[in-house]
């Protein structure tokens, strides 16, 4: 276990945790945010600038982390390698939520549109499964509660061929291009998400060679 390597209790590197934590806390508001225009807000000046404000803040927060780790690896005179490059990691998944959330809200510019779809309820049911997955996830690393992060982790594992199963369909899908190309994009989107936030919390349950590989096929692990 990553955290099992750390004792020291150093400011820097508790200011390090909490910046992860809350970078999941701001990139499920892009989730939000952009979800809530598929599904009916549509876009608008506003929602564009609370988008990119919030993301523009998580990579604020990035360069922040990777600058603290560094400072913290520099001037200490015992540092703990494997819980400063498990950061290093964990960070670009932090990031990466933000971003493909920034994603959706892309498709919403482009035309999609959810509000009236006679699948809304099924869509819907997936957009709140993994708002609440980044949402549980912020807390059970704020917490560093690892049998949470397992639990999170086999529960998500099974969400990623679900969305898998979605963006095939689309190419069957018999309605019109559009919403064909809106949901396998919204899937494909959602998968991603999915997957950075297992990575995310590979930090609290597996050594640092472990780290980062659901974001890779199941059989390529």
């Amino acid at each position: 276990m990553v955290f099992d390597f750390f004792k020291g209790g150093h400011s820097a590197i508790e200011a390090v945790e909490e910046t992860l934590a809350q970078m999941l806390v701001d990139g499920r508001e892009v989730f939000d945010t952009a979800t809530d225009a598929l599904f009916g807000g549509g876009k608008s000046k506003e929602t564009k600038r609370e988008v990119r404000s919030t993301d523009r803040d998580i990579n604020v927060a990035q360069q922040d982390v990777r600058r603290e780790l560094m400072i913290h690896a520099s001037v200490q005179e015992t540092v703990d390698l494997p819980l400063v490059l498990a950061y290093m990691s964990t960070v670009k998944d932090a990031e990466r939520i933000g971003d493909y959330s920034k994603n959706v809200y892309d498709i919403v510019r482009f035309g999609a549109n959810f509000e009236h779809a006679e699948d809304r309820e099924e869509l819907a049911g997936y957009r709140d499964r993994v708002s609440h997955l980044i949402g549980e996830a912020a807390e059970a690393f704020a917490a560093k509660d690892t049998e949470r992060a397992k639990q999170l982790i086999n529960k998500a594992d099974g969400f990623l061929d679900d969305y898998d199963r979605h963006v095939k369909a689309a190419f069957k899908w018999e309605g019109s291009p559009s919403d064909a190309v809106s949901r396998a994009l919204y899937f494909r989107f959602l998968k991603r998400i999915t997957a950075h936030v297992m990575n995310f919390l590979t930090s609290l349950v597996m050594p640092v060679d472990r780290l980062d590989y659901y974001d890779e096929a199941k059989e390529d692990r």
